[in-house]
């Protein structure tokens, strides 16, 4: 298996750099629990995922001052001379690859490795469980995620709503593509999240 072998090759790599918390789960269950090298630099994509690191027993994580995978490899320019150096990215099978690609143009050498992989639930299951719900707003974790609830509930449902976000700048050009506007919060945790559902959904009897 692809991930049992990086994650046994991780003690030869320089850095490790992951786009999701589940990409690190997986990754710690391919190598039974072991710890971290004590030499690797590890990166992640935003806090909830460099939290998930930090609980894996890494020391110190890179992240970018905003989410996302386009300001987590602008900020990686700087952060290390990479030509020559070896880079393990699991992410999702399906997920993007501006990480990867950007981070071999800078000269890395990129070992991208599909940690898991997203399976959507049926659409007449979203759709039912959408429909008992009645959202106002919605919070969409993931591209996949995107892709999913507009394929069970056609663009008008999200347009309409009175909020969307998405959990980063990569998520929300997904939206973008699919014809949705959504809000970025400025931390990609629950606080920054809640944060932001506060301003765009004021309580009733508010000003405006």
């Amino acid at each position: 298996m692809a991930l049992a072998r990086a994650a046994a090759a991780l003690d030869t790599a320089d850095w490790l750099v992951v786009a999701s918390a589940r990409a690190v789960s997986a990754l710690f269950a391919a190598r039974g629990g072991r710890p971290l090298p004590a030499h690797l630099r590890t990166a992640a994509v935003g806090e909830s995922t460099a939290a998930a690191l930090r609980s894996a027993g890494a020391a110190a994580v890179f992240t970018a001052t905003r989410a996302g995978a386009a300001a987590l490899l602008a900020a990686l320019r700087g952060a290390d001379d990479w030509r020559a150096r070896r880079v393990l990215l699991p992410r999702a099978a399906d997920g993007g690859r501006e990480l990867g690609e950007g981070l071999r143009t800078l000269g890395a050498q990129v070992d991208e490795v599909a940690a898991y992989r997203t399976v959507p639930r049926p659409a007449e299951e979203l759709a039912a469980d959408w429909r008992r719900a009645r959202p106002e707003a919605v919070v969409i974790a993931s591209p996949s995620a995107a892709r999913a609830l507009v394929a069970a509930l056609g663009r008008a449902a999200l347009a309409e709503l009175r909020a969307v976000v998405a959990i980063g700048a990569t998520t929300r050009a997904a939206l973008q593509e699919l014809g949705i506007a959504a809000a970025v919060p400025a931390r990609t945790d629950f606080e920054g999240v809640a944060g932001l559902l506060g301003e765009l959904l004021p309580v009733k009897g508010d000003a405006p």
